[in-house]
């Protein structure tokens, strides 16, 4: 049983993205999504197209990669269904998929990888959420902006570049026993979990495992988020270790606690803008 309880969290970083069309397209904005209802004849191919370039002056990026999600319950983090070849001087992307409903986001890492958590100084779309609709015989077009990272992608004590001999393993499920990847486990060193974490786990895998590093035996309180930004919205997947109070979990100096699951299940509390850019 979870505690539903309002779960904020600090904006670390802004997180922006233009999308636009070639010809004429036409955009709704829902919240943090936005559709676009763009395409071309695909003279016999199926899939998305467009062009990749700076947010701060446009300039085609040549070598970003296009990540193709058919939802979001990865956060739009991770591996992706389908992913581009890396974009040509110009910009531009050409992608064959399947007729369905996909969300786009592109990145270029500076190492160079299609893959990978991305680091300050990598280029990004994503967090402002672009989905489209392929039909058969046609291109969508969907054409992106991208920013340079400025700070690490998840949390401020990120402690996924950091490999400890003292932590906690285990994995992250839904209210039904389905895991939950591409997703944290969030560590506290007391019971206020409306804050900051102090630690963060590595991705979840697909199958909702975990691991979590620390820097030290003690005491800790567990959460688990599928964002790492904002406070969560209704419907958005959270979860608390105990209900109604937070369940300590003590870890030894030294080894690892094996096995805990963490329940995430839908927020049912009042989004409130801006709160997520200052501490609860």
């Amino acid at each position: 049983m979870l505690r539903k309880t309002l779960f904020p969290f600090l904006l670390l970083a802004t997180m922006l993205l233009t999308a636009c069309a070639a010809t004429s397209t036409s955009t709704t904005p829902v919240a943090e999504t936005t559709y676009v209802d763009n395409r071309i004849d695909g003279n016999g191919q199926t899939g998305i197209t467009g062009r990749i370039t700076a947010r701060s002056d446009g300039r085609p990026i040549e070598g970003a990669y296009v990540n193709i999600y058919p939802d979001t319950i990865s956060n739009l983090l991770g591996p992706s269904q389908f992913i581009s070849t890396p974009t040509d001087s110009e910009g531009n992307y050409r992608l064959a998929v399947p007729p369905g409903t996909y969300y786009v986001v592109s990145r270029k890492r500076m190492s160079g990888q299609p893959s990978g958590p991305l680091s300050p100084g990598d280029l990004f779309s994503e967090h402002h959420r672009v989905v489209t609709t392929v039909v058969e015989g046609k291109m969508s077009v969907i054409n992106l902006a991208l920013a340079p990272m400025k700070a690490p992608m998840f949390f401020k004590k990120s402690t996924v570049e950091i490999r400890t001999d003292t932590g906690i393993r285990g994995r992250l499920i839904d209210g039904s026993g389905k895991p939950v990847p591409g997703s944290f486990a969030l560590a506290y060193t007391d019971k206020n979990t409306k804050r900051l974490p102090d630690f963060a786990s590595t991705l979840s895998e697909s199958d909702g495992s975990f691991v979590l590093y620390l820097p030290q035996g003690g005491t800790y309180f567990l959460g688990a988020r599928i964002h790492a930004w904002d406070m969560p919205r209704p419907g958005e997947l959270y979860g608390l270790l105990g209900d109604p109070e937070p369940t300590p979990v003590n870890v030894d100096e030294g080894q690892f606690v094996e096995g805990v699951e963490i329940v995430l299940t839908p927020f049912t509390g009042t989004y409130k803008e801006g709160k997520s850019r200052r501490p609860y």
